[in-house]
């Protein structure tokens, strides 16, 4: 029972050090080849900028299909989730949480492993964690994001409409300086010192009834439109609008501000109770059904798109001033060290509180140049801004594709990739490094996919 409880509290610790992976996996492979980079024609289409449903698909506009190919990988070869196996690595277990093996790993990084050395004396103790120390940040992680998950709709010409489930999670965990050097440096622990981290957490659940607009705003001919419709390819100026407003039911909200701490006595183990515990945390929640009930909102989606000379430049607001009302109920949590207990008072009951979907703001450009492309975007979001960059050539049927990204633990990544097509049907692969991992190392996958043109 002491085995499982340790490695339950483990597990909860290194969660909360996990990377930010908002992004996750991209399994678009033709995107990915191209460094994931954002543009109107590469499978984008309108989840980063609304404008560019108005923009016609052309002849290279495409949508994807994934190919699992990781899931043969994970059958022939996976971690054991049994932590009274002798294999059981509890990093191996929490990456594949972290990490659905949609996706080949061609490289992994380098397993978290190694034997804990503790040192023990009347007045001294000190835990050296070997590698698990790579896994421990400088500073504090947070982590979560904004997730639309799906939905359908329907479109009558520049109109659309669109029903589905919008998704906020964000997680800010930190450990106190001491805390931190003690585990991630082996510095000794001391007397008479407080080790503490602090977290603060928040989820909401919605579902966004949306009704929209996109279309073309201006419009200046180019030389060969008649010959080539698409605005990418055919020299013409144009300008593509698009705005969305929402209706936010709100399902369900909670937050949690927590600190937790040991404080160490006069003399480490002079004593049965060489610590003591504190624990003070605030929570606010509503959800359908139970306290609150459901939450009312508003937000939007907007953006807008430039052609010019073979030019494209976008830009695009999701989730732009998207906020929800609550009736919420207001809880502190509090330990008592001395009886051993958690004290619960209710602060207050149908408090008026308002959260707020962060926006996530996207810039694209891209340079048409024959069968060449060449693309970059900036996405900005709550927690963290990635880059992008690529470009793509097609010989015939054939697509060739580089790229690079900076990702959300703020290092610079390769990818290439390659295509086929035959007809409206083509086939992508793409290679690509990524420190999307617990251990914050480089990594390499292998991402394949189906394109409809």
């Amino acid at each position: 029972m002491l085995r499982v409880r340790c490695v339950a509290a483990l597990a909860l610790l290194l969660l909360g050090l996990l990377p930010g992976s908002a992004p996750a996996q991209m399994l678009n492979a033709r995107r990915l080849g191209m460094g994931g980079v954002v543009t109107s024609d590469n499978g984008d289409h309108s989840s980063s900028n609304i404008a560019f449903r108005a923009v016609p698909k052309g002849t290279m506009g495409s949508s994807a299909i994934p190919i699992p190919l990781g899931l043969i990988q994970y059958a022939a070869d996976h971690p054991t989730f049994d932590s009274s196996d002798s294999t059981f690595n509890i990093f191996d277990a929490l990456n594949v949480l972290t990490n659905p093996p949609l996706t080949i790993q061609i490289v992994k990084p380098k397993d978290v492993s190694g034997d804990i050395s503790v040192y023990i004396a009347q007045d001294s103790l000190q835990i050296d964690l070997a590698d698990v120390k790579r896994v421990i940040p400088d500073g504090s992680m947070a982590q979560g994001g904004v997730y639309h998950l799906g939905g359908f709709g329907a479109g009558i010409r520049n109109l659309f409409v669109q029903v589905g489930p919008i998704v906020h999670v964000k997680n800010e965990f930190t450990l106190s300086d001491r805390l931190r050097d003690a585990l991630k440096d082996a510095v000794p622990f001391t007397g008479d010192t407080r080790y503490g981290v602090s977290d603060d957490a928040r989820a909401q659940a919605a579902i966004a009834f949306q009704a929209g607009l996109a279309l073309r705003a201006f419009h200046l001919p180019g030389e060969n439109e008649k010959e080539n419709p698409d605005p990418r390819r055919n020299g013409a100026t144009a300008i593509y609008l698009g705005a969305a407003p929402k209706y936010l039911l709100g399902l369900a909200y909670g937050d949690a501000q927590s600190e937790a701490g040991i404080t160490t006595g006069d003399t480490l183990f002079a004593s049965s109770n060489p610590v003591t515990f504190d624990m003070v945390a605030q929570t606010r929640h509503a959800t359908i059904g139970g306290d609150g009930g459901v939450g009312h909102g508003f937000g939007s989606d907007v953006g807008a798109v430039l052609y010019h000379q073979n030019v494209e430049v976008g830009v695009g607001l999701n989730d732009f001033l998207s906020q929800i009302s609550w009736k919420t109920t207001v809880r502190r949590h509090v330990y008592d060290n001395a009886t051993n207990e958690f004290t619960t008072t209710e602060v207050a009951t149908d408090e008026h509180y308002v959260s707020r979907i962060p926006v996530t703001a996207t810039i694209n450009v891209a340079k048409r140049m024959g069968e060449t492309t060449i693309a970059a975007d900036a996405v900005a979001g709550e927690l963290r801004t990635t880059l992008h960059a690529g470009a793509e050539f097609w010989l015939g049927m054939w697509a060739l594709r580089a790229g690079t990204y900076r990702d959300a633990n703020k290092i610079w990544q390769g990818t290439a990739g390659a295509g086929i097509r035959l007809g409206k049907l083509g086939i992508d692969m793409a290679i690509a490094t990524h420190s999307r991992n617990i251990e914050r190392e480089r990594g390499a996958e292998l991402s394949a996919s189906l394109s409809i043109y």
